[in-house]
């Protein structure tokens, strides 16, 4: 796909050229949803997952090159998506095929200062968390899965498509100690949680992942003896997410989040919580 690069005017991305470029977008590929399908859900077939790879060859290279790395042991011995799968884990080889798939999607990165190992870490982990949290809160794992894999895509969009005006926007960030919604506010006079949520209804997701996308940085607190929704949970796993990142074992922030105390759960099973998603991720992230 080639990107179109907006030039952002002194009063912002004008509105007219930011849907122009969110309609342009491709359908997301069928592929990222197998993937996703994998990974949120504990009894997917591997079947699916086989399928989607082996019909792109792109894919299908990757993932070998994976399987026959040193880090596996195995160089020069796997030559089938099917022992690939079987030596490297159903859910370390979907993880690989949403990263190819979403970046095949949106086209090439070349935003300067933005890393998208990074941002994919950051988003896979937020997609742990929202899945194990989802089983707390007695929400669709499935769904919440998705929201913790796209709810920063605004991100990505913004660093394809207009690349000098987010690497402005990094820049803000990073020297002035704001928050990336809040200079990208400044620079485009649109934040990533807007274009995410305008990217989400282009690709006809239901409006409550869409809804959620748009409000994953607010801050309204939850009425009493309400039960969390979408919204609230992948503020918490983005919050969990960033906690984890910065220290895989200090929970204390996560603690003290208001929306933590609505799910009325333990601190150990916090911390149950934390242990499983720090071990997937470690494993994933060697995709």
């Amino acid at each position: 796909m080639s990107t179109t690069t907006l030039d952002a005017p002194a009063a912002g991305l004008k509105p007219a050229a930011w849907a122009r470029c969110i309609g342009e977008l491709p359908s997301l590929q069928s592929a990222f949803m197998a993937a996703v399908k994998v990974l949120s859900e504990d009894d997917t077939p591997a079947s699916a997952c086989i399928e989607a790879i082996e019909r792109d060859q792109a894919l299908t290279v990757r993932v070998l090159h994976l399987a026959n790395s040193a880090f596996y042991g195995a160089p020069g011995q796997v030559s089938r998506i099917g022992d690939a799968v079987q030596m490297l884990g159903l859910r370390t080889v979907a993880s690989t095929l949403a990263v190819v798939s979403l970046q095949a999607t949106l086209g090439a990165l070349r935003c300067e200062g933005f890393c998208f190992d990074t941002y994919w870490r950051h988003t896979l982990c937020t997609a742990l968390a929202a899945r194990e949290l989802a089983k707390v809160a007695s929400l669709d794992t499935g769904e919440a899965f998705l929201l913790g894999l796209l709810h920063d895509v605004g991100k990505l969009v913004l660093a394809m498509t207009s690349p000098v005006q987010e690497a402005q926007a990094l820049r803000i960030c990073r020297s002035e100690g704001m928050s990336m919604h809040e200079a990208e506010q400044h620079v485009f006079g649109v934040s990533h949680p807007e274009v995410g949520a305008a990217v989400a209804r282009q690709w006809n997701f239901p409006a409550s992942l869409v809804e959620a996308i748009a409000g994953h940085h607010a801050t309204a607190p939850i009425p009493a003896g309400e039960r969390l929704t979408l919204t609230d949970l992948v503020r918490l796993a983005d919050h969990m997410a960033h906690g984890l990142e910065a220290s895989p074992t200090d929970i204390q922030s996560l603690l003290a989040d208001p929306l933590w105390s609505v799910l009325g759960t333990s601190e150990q099973r916090l911390l149950d919580l934390a242990e499983r998603v720090n071990a997937e991720l470690q494993v994933m992230s060697c995709a």
